[in-house]
């Protein structure tokens, strides 16, 4: 199937203005499958959809040396460099410690003035370092008016050259293209303890993403990430928003602390490139209407895509389902109409059935999708009739995105490429784990302007 695309159907009784259609009829059948001609089985034999959890409940970023551009303990010294020419994380030149980087907990306390004042401080010593000049005018467009200008910024895997004085005139790499309608992403070392994510490394990555799409999901608030991320948008002009991720667990401090960094966030960088918040918790909702903001941001719930039911759905303005045909054991070729039939049934279904508080529609994506290029131990390379591979990956390039952008789907392709819980959780994603793209190449097509306000 690779490099066929496949029309949707476009009855009445399917295709309308909104997201989905908001009749029964319209979700889950196999016969208005788009993208198979004959049945996809749901669950090829010794299968498991949903994969079991990770013991925290969600994906954990790694932080270790092992990435030529990780930030641990210890500066990278010119041994842990790999060879010239060989990777693109080598040359750091300095690497910001917790102590020095404007949103971690310590940098907060030191500051003693609040995060605002922390985060406003912080900023302006990184800028002074990086730049020792005021920055200049920019389009936000990533063409420079003098090539020579741009340069590898310290402190970031070198993947993008960029102006060291506007991280707006950037570099663009003429194998990205914006097919995809949004990204799952977390910053590299967005964990705690360690809380050490750079602003310098998330903006490299809103430079390289904003070539790809205009829309991010985030998983959780921890180490001051939403503040990252949005002054990285702000600092590179591009058209990107955000659905902000909190992640809501037992532990009742934790909670509040997310909640907390993201009203943080909030208050510090408005609300022009937030399209909604994923926390799934009613009191929040309250939080964010005594801030009178100039909009009403949606709040809404993410987990499994088996687990939706119309009670976890209800009083969400939107939920967020994961959904990998890699878990449901399919072969390749199946794999992007699995994706299709198992999210209408399972999730566009109970969507359909629930409600906002307002006592709207309630709006359903696909939190994650994708498929894995390799695994760390040989007995994961496969699970059913599902194989890891880059080869795999192009196929699923080739034949979902563009589909789903004909059909107004709203999905977030997995992009943690610098994540790792075994198996094959290190080789989602389109780059490898020092930033470099894969050996793949992207179809021709655009995400509908019925989505653009998505």
């Amino acid at each position: 199937m690779a490099g066929q695309y496949p029309s949707y159907p476009s009855s009445g009784d399917y295709y309308s203005p909104q997201p989905y259609a908001s009749g029964p009829q319209s979700h889950g059948y196999p016969s208005q499958n788009p993208y198979a001609a004959s049945e996809v089985s749901l669950h090829a034999p010794g299968a498991i959809y949903p994969p079991a959890p990770s013991p925290t409940g969600m994906y954990e970023a790694k932080h270790d040396g092992s990435s030529q551009w990780s930030l641990d303990d210890e500066p990278l010294t010119a041994a842990a460099a790999p060879a010239a020419g060989t990777a693109a994380g080598a040359g750091y030149d300095s690497i910001a410690r917790e102590k020095d980087n404007p949103f971690s907990a310590d940098y907060q306390k030191k500051a003693g003035n609040g995060v605002q004042n922390g985060v406003a401080v912080g900023i302006a010593v990184w800028r002074v370092k990086a730049n020792d000049s005021s920055s200049g005018s920019s389009t936000g467009t990533g063409k420079s008016s003098s090539s020579s200008s741009l340069q590898y910024i310290n402190g970031t895997a070198k993947v993008v050259k960029s102006n060291p004085n506007d991280p707006s005139d950037f570099e663009k790499d003429d194998r990205l293209k914006p097919i995809f309608y949004g990204l799952a992403y977390t910053p590299y070392n967005a964990l705690e303890p360690w809380c050490g994510a750079t602003l310098q490394n998330v903006t490299e990555d809103i430079q390289l993403m904003s070539q790809l799409t205009t829309r991010l999901r985030t998983y959780g608030s921890a180490c001051n990430q939403t503040q990252l991320l949005l002054q990285a948008i702000q600092d590179t002009k591009v058209n990107m928003t955000v659905w902000i991720g909190a992640y809501i667990g037992t532990n009742t401090t934790v909670n509040a602390q997310q909640q907390q960094m993201i009203i943080d966030a909030i208050n510090i960088y408005g609300t022009d490139h937030i399209s909604g918040i994923t926390i799934g918790n009613e009191c929040f909702r309250t939080q964010l209407d005594a801030l009178k903001l100039p909009k009403t941001l949606p709040v809404g719930t993410a987990d499994a895509g088996s687990v939706f039911t119309t009670a976890l759905a209800d009083g969400s303005d939107y939920i967020m389902a994961n959904v990998h045909p890699w878990f449901g054991g399919v072969p390749i070729d199946q794999a992007a109409g699995w994706t299709w039939e198992y999210f209408t049934e399972n999730d566009v279904a109970v969507a359909a059935k629930s409600k906002t508080p307002s006592g709207g529609a309630v709006t359903s994506y696909i939190a994650e999708t994708g498929w894995p290029t390799a695994s760390m131990t040989p007995e994961n390379a496969t699970l059913g009739a599902a194989v890891s591979g880059v080869p795999e990956l192009q196929t699923f390039i080739d034949t979902y995105p563009c589909q789903a952008n004909a059909n107004n789907s709203h999905y977030f392709y997995f992009e943690p490429w610098k994540e790792e819980y075994g198996g094959v959780e290190p080789y989602w994603g389109l780059f490898d784990y020092n930033k470099i793209l894969k050996n793949i190449t992207f179809p021709d097509c655009a995400v509908g302007s019925a989505n653009a306000a998505g």
